[in-house]
């Protein structure tokens, strides 16, 4: 397991950490591995049932569960709420979703939607982190290896994730004079129910073939985190190949690859 220091001497206090989407996934793995390496966490998610049994797994350290729908206004500001009021220090904007599917077949509603949970929730939730955010504190959005190669299946989920990873990269540089460090996380293809909820593709043997577990993803990321250097974190020597392919092919090939690949079922 990947060791974090969670408190800033043996006798010193525990350091806290918020997760959003903490309920199942990425997020439920990132709680219990924090949770493991002394942080005291609090869960943030939609279903209240899922995150009870996610507290009742995690080792005994006082940590909560708050339930908010990101978004929502509602949910929204009381997660940015507490995140002003209270000392975290450290940060994971994980929650976010994608749905398969044409464009034009969808509703403007489920766009925005989409923009709402992958985007807005994102930048004011790291807003709010950043504005009371003291030396040594660390935040990490969850964009995706999409950020680089657009898949037009899900077009929209692709944007949003471009804009969490560029804006990850400009404050890893803002913070830095401040010693707060910023992550943007860039998993591939992943095994948990993300791709499930999201549709089917025809090719979705491909997305087997190269996924990671999510403790893959999550220990990478805070193996990062421990090292405080890389702005932009790509678990997995595929996905980092993948990228590295973004830069040295035509971007209409890559475009009309990922494309056809992910046509759907």
């Amino acid at each position: 397991m990947t060791q974090i220091a969670a408190s800033p001497g043996p006798d010193g206090p525990r350091r806290r950490a918020l997760i959003t989407g903490a309920s199942e996934g990425l997020g439920r793995v990132f709680a219990t591995k924090l949770a493991h390496a002394g942080y005291r966490c609090v869960a943030v998610a939609r279903n209240e049932a899922r995150l009870r049994e996610l507290i009742d797994e995690m080792p005994v350290g006082d940590h909560e569960w708050m339930v908010a729908d990101l978004g929502t206004t509602d949910g929204l500001e009381r997660c940015a709420t507490r995140l002003s009021e209270e000392h975290f220090d450290l940060l994971v904007n994980n929650a976010g979703f994608s749905r398969f599917g044409l464009f034009h077949e969808s509703t403007a509603a489920e766009q925005e939607q989409m923009l709402d949970v992958d985007c807005r929730a994102v930048l004011l939730l790291a807003h709010a982190f950043l504005a009371v955010a003291r030396p040594g504190d660390a935040l990490i959005n969850l964009s995706s290896v999409t950020s680089f190669l657009p898949t037009p299946i899900q077009p929209t989920y692709c944007a949003a994730k471009a804009f969490i990873a560029s804006l990850s990269e400009s404050l890893w540089y803002q913070q830095r004079s401040r010693d707060v460090y910023v992550q943007g996380l860039c998993p591939g293809a992943t095994r948990t129910r993300f791709i499930e909820r999201a549709g089917d593709v025809r090719m979705k043997f491909l997305l087997d073939a190269i996924s990671q577990s999510p403790e893959a993803v999550v220990d990478a990321s805070l193996r990062a985190l421990a090292r405080r250097r890389r702005p932009i974190v790509v678990p997995g020597l595929r996905n980092r190949l993948l990228v590295l392919a973004t830069k040295l092919l035509p971007r209409r090939a890559l475009v009309l690859a990922s494309g056809r690949a992910g046509d759907l079922a």
